[in-house]
């Protein structure tokens, strides 16, 4: 099997989270590039099954709680 294509990106998120306090807003930027990843990338990516790339990821002010890193965390470790 080949490198997933978006797993870098899962994985950026994933630093940027632990960096930023799991603040989602403060990782907007990283969240947008995993769903043009996924986007052009979902049939053969597996980390991106489950991630939603119909638009933007809304995000709260700074007091969001992580909703969708899960997910992405158990994908990366498989």
């Amino acid at each position: 099997m080949s490198k997933d294509p978006c797993k870098r990106f899962a994985c950026d998120i994933q630093k940027c989270l632990m960096e930023n306090n799991f603040q989602e807003i403060r990782c907007d930027k990283v969240f947008e590039a995993m769903r043009q990843c996924c986007m052009k990338h979902k049939p053969v990516s597996l980390v991106c099954d489950g991630y939603d790339v119909r638009a933007p990821r809304q995000f709260s002010p700074a007091t969001d709680t992580p909703q969708k890193i899960w997910k992405i965390v158990v994908a990366v470790k498989h």
